[in-house]
């Protein structure tokens, strides 16, 4: 099946979701199969993610991708478009590190989003039929999928580029920052009990020479979540090469790695479609 170069907004539906004291409105597209939260990369919900999730949904899931930062980015059709797209970086990255919904400095303490996702996920599986979902998260929102496998709702967790706990340049230099998942040690052991009874499955992405995301981190979750992993460190050559899914639907930023990124995506649908079905 051939990827498509333009993403098809017209399909998701869009209604907010309270829970817990955080509102946030949720895409939806898809009328039915397995479920699959989708959550953004930073700066925002962009036309780069909706083109990942077109391409999921076209093997027959349901998307649900929560709108976590940020307004909706469609495609810069112009060079001020993509300026302002890039200018949105910086204040989203100080919007994840003062809100108390995301951790993104913390070692060891599970993020306030997650109780959020997980009811999300609980009432989209019930909506749907379903006994589980599969969670994909992407940079900021890698630790999100990973702290929602804590529950049985969730059958697969795609932790891809997971950048928090923030630590490149200097965060990186504190003791025990790179390693960090973003997870308190209570819910940690939980996902180690549900790992050794094989109730979930995680997956782990990242580019091998990624500044943004410390190798010892997916290491981490490899050795203890993930043994038979095979694209947790995808080789590249471009240090600036970050976003490994949404680079697989669009041109990467390091051309030296788009088979094996393809690749990637094609065995994580893989994953979803062998793990989610009921």
């Amino acid at each position: 099946m051939a990827t498509p170069t333009e993403p098809d907004w017209d399909v998701y539906t869009r209604r907010p979701f309270v829970f817990g004291g955080i509102r946030h409105d949720v895409l939806r597209g898809g009328d039915s199969g397995p479920v699959v939260l989708l959550l953004h990369e930073i700066p925002t919900l962009s036309w780069r993610t909706v083109l990942l999730a077109d391409h999921v949904r076209a093997r027959g899931f349901r998307i649900v991708m929560p709108l976590l930062l940020g307004g909706i980015r469609r495609k810069p059709t112009n060079p001020i478009g993509t300026a302002l797209a890039i200018a949105e970086v910086a204040p989203r990255i100080l919007e994840a590190c003062v809100s108390w919904q995301f951790v993104a400095l913390a070692q060891r303490r599970t993020s306030p989003i997650t109780s959020w996702l997980l009811e999300l996920a609980r009432q989209e599986t019930a909506a749907a039929g379903r006994r589980q979902v599969g969670v994909i998260g992407m940079c900021f929102s890698g630790s999100f999928a990973l702290a929602t496998a804590i529950d049985p709702v969730v059958g697969v967790a795609v932790v891809s580029q997971p950048a928090l706990p923030f630590a490149w340049s200097v965060l990186g230099r504190i003791p025990g920052q790179s390693e960090a998942v973003g997870l308190d040690d209570e819910d940690w052991q939980r996902l180690l009990d549900r790992r050794s009874a094989d109730d979930v499955c995680i997956r782990t992405l990242r580019f091998s020479k990624d500044v943004k995301v410390p190798a010892a981190r997916v290491a981490r979750i490899k050795q203890f979540l993930a043994p038979d992993e095979r694209f947790d460190s995808i080789e590249s050559q471009d240090p600036a090469a970050h976003s490994v899914l949404t680079d697989a639907t669009e041109v990467p930023k390091d051309p030296s790695t788009a088979d094996d990124i393809r690749r990637a995506l094609d065995s994580v649908v893989g994953t979803l479609q062998e793990r989610l079905v009921d």
